[in-house]
């Protein structure tokens, strides 16, 4: 029977907003990939899209928690997107080959969120 863990995660919007301008680089830089970080910053209000990502990697680091298993870091999680806007999100350091992970995100003008669930499928 496969186990799984769930994490939910809320961001404010505002926390990115210096991002707009371009600002809190190092920030950015560690936690995020540089296709996730192409992705948000080719919008012209890109502090929505780091939200939602933060809240996803937030929410999928809970979920792990639940599974009582230690998770990725930050960086270590990639959240993308499908042709369809499908997001979906997959570790790319070795030894989480045995998990699938099914993610929601959606947000408001002042707040992001996302839904995680992390199956171990072995």
């Amino acid at each position: 029977m496969p186990q799984f863990g769930v994490g939910v995660d809320i961001e404010a919007i505002s926390r990115f907003k210096k991002s707009d301008a371009g600002g809190d680089s190092a920030f950015l830089k560690k936690v995020f990939t540089s296709l996730e970080l192409d992705y948000c910053l080719s919008y012209k209000a890109p502090a929505q899209h780091l939200a939602a990502r933060f809240a996803a990697k937030e929410a999928i680091i809970k979920a792990f928690g639940s599974l009582k298993r230690a998770g990725p870091d930050y960086r270590d999680i990639e959240i993308t997107n499908d042709s369809s806007g499908v997001p979906s999100a997959r570790i790319l350091r070795p030894g989480f080959e045995d998990l699938e992970i099914k993610l929601s995100l959606s947000h408001s003008r002042s707040e992001a969120i996302a839904f995680a669930v992390v199956t171990r499928t072995k």
